[in-house]
């Protein structure tokens, strides 16, 4: 009796545990399944990446690295203590000798130091565009690779697809080659084109792991950490673009161009800096002196205990180095910063006016696609294998149906790429999103 309650007690003792094991399975699936099938958008991905970015970081210490040179461009020269012994100890030994204790400081009369702060504050201001600047190109990096991932996720579709068409192809040569309907040459060719599919497709796969790594480093995730990106690839954008009010708006708000202005004002303030360090500065200070001497007086030596104190002054003579190189030094880099931004205003009209033109190409290519042939040649497909079963078609035909097929699909999601690509060279050299000129036009 008692084994049997044994047995009855560890049977519910199993069940209740299967139960609890089922039922945390069944959660933590449904969680694995809820978090998986969160999409990740373009904006949550380029948040991601400022918030998390170990580039970016990295690029925000330079700001409190020319912080810090402002505080020291503001700070004196340190006050000099001085302290000198004379002593007669080793020699007469009569107790001579002196005691000096004096403290200088230099004075900067010029004014440098208020020069020295105004480069450095230009040299904050400069950090500041240039971290904007990386910022620019890193939101341009993210969103090539984001729309790279979303073109390898399509051709992955139309590559599986062709697999498939390429296997029920299979499967209706063997039946043919059954009824001694085809030769043993067309079976090979559809393996053949069967592997060359799948091959494709594994290549594809690799490459869209490839990037799906490089975003989530882009990010500061586990190059292996999950997300799904939804396909929003269908969008066009369709505004007109004018290209001279674009460069207008490039010039106006690059980054780049806001940074090297800033550096041909450092420039003009290293000169007058250069200027006033041709000025020395003046070290002044003060002593006190101690001092014993013995002297004869009616046959007698006396002791002498004498106390001073002094001023002094020192002025270095300006007679050889007058800050010539300096000078001169200084004056050459605001001559290069100018010619530098003369420079980079052409590159960035290069730059506006490239990207028009590519995006105004790959909108017309895209336009060619907007009759139905992508939906026509897909239901040719199908036509085609059917025929081909009836023995209405050679296998050629098949195989140069599917091959137009693949070419077509690829085609237009390569147009497609190359659109999002140009819009997004169009941003990087504007320095601004299109989203929001476009809503500066609407208001």
């Amino acid at each position: 009796m008692m084994r049997k309650n044994i047995f009855k007690f560890g049977l519910w003792g199993a069940f209740i545990f299967f139960i609890s094991l089922s039922i945390g399975g069944a959660a933590k699936a449904e969680n694995v399944a809820s978090s998986a099938s969160e999409s990740l958008t373009e904006e949550a991905a380029i948040q991601r990446v400022m918030q998390n970015n170990y580039d970016r970081k990295s690029a925000l210490v330079s700001i409190e690295i020319a912080r810090q040179e402002l505080m020291k461009a503001g700070l004196w020269p340190n006050p000099e203590a001085e302290f000198s012994l004379v002593t007669d100890r080793f020699y007469a030994d009569q107790g001579e000798g002196s005691r000096e204790f004096g403290l200088s400081q230099a004075l900067p009369v010029s004014g440098r130091i208020n020069f020295q702060k105004k480069v450095a504050k230009l040299g904050i201001e400069r950090a500041e565009w240039q971290v904007k600047d990386f910022e620019r190109l890193l939101i341009a990096s993210v969103k090539k690779i984001f729309y790279e991932i979303l073109i390898l996720q399509e051709k992955e579709k139309v590559l599986s697809s062709l697999v498939e068409l390429n296997e029920k192809l299979l499967e209706v040569v063997q039946s043919r080659l059954s009824h001694a309907e085809v030769s043993q040459i067309d079976l090979s060719l559809t393996n053949g084109e069967l592997q060359v599919a799948r091959q494709e497709l594994f290549e594809a796969k690799a490459l869209l792991y490839e990037k799906r790594a490089t975003l989530n480093r882009l990010m500061g995730l586990h190059f292996n950490e999950p997300f799904v990106i939804q396909s929003g690839l269908t969008t066009v954008f369709s505004e007109t673009l004018d290209l001279e009010n674009l460069i207008g708006k490039a010039l106006e708000n690059r980054p780049d161009l806001k940074a090297k202005a800033i550096e041909e004002k450092m420039g003009e303030g290293a000169l007058q800096l250069a200027r006033k360090m041709r000025i020395p500065d003046i070290t002044v200070g003060g002593f006190y002196q101690k001092e014993k001497s013995r002297f004869e007086v009616d046959g007698k030596l006396e002791m002498d205990d004498d106390k001073l104190i002094g001023f002094r002054v020192s002025l270095p003579l300006p007679l050889f180095d007058r800050k010539q190189a300096d000078i001169a030094e200084a004056n050459a880099e605001k001559k290069k910063a100018s010619i530098e931004i003369l420079d980079l205003k052409i590159q960035v009209e290069e730059e506006v006016a490239q990207a028009v033109i590519r995006d105004n190409a790959s909108k017309e290519i895209l336009d060619s696609y907007g009759n139905g042939v992508l939906e026509s040649i897909e239901k040719s497909v199908q036509l085609i294998q059917d025929a081909y079963a009836q023995g209405q078609v050679s296998f050629l035909d098949v195989v140069q149906t599917q091959g137009k097929f693949k070419s077509i699909q690829i085609a237009y999601l390569g147009a497609l790429q190359n659109h999002k690509e140009s819009l997004i060279e169009l941003e990087v050299a504007m320095g601004m999103d299109l989203k929001n000129e476009k809503e500066g036009k609407n208001q």
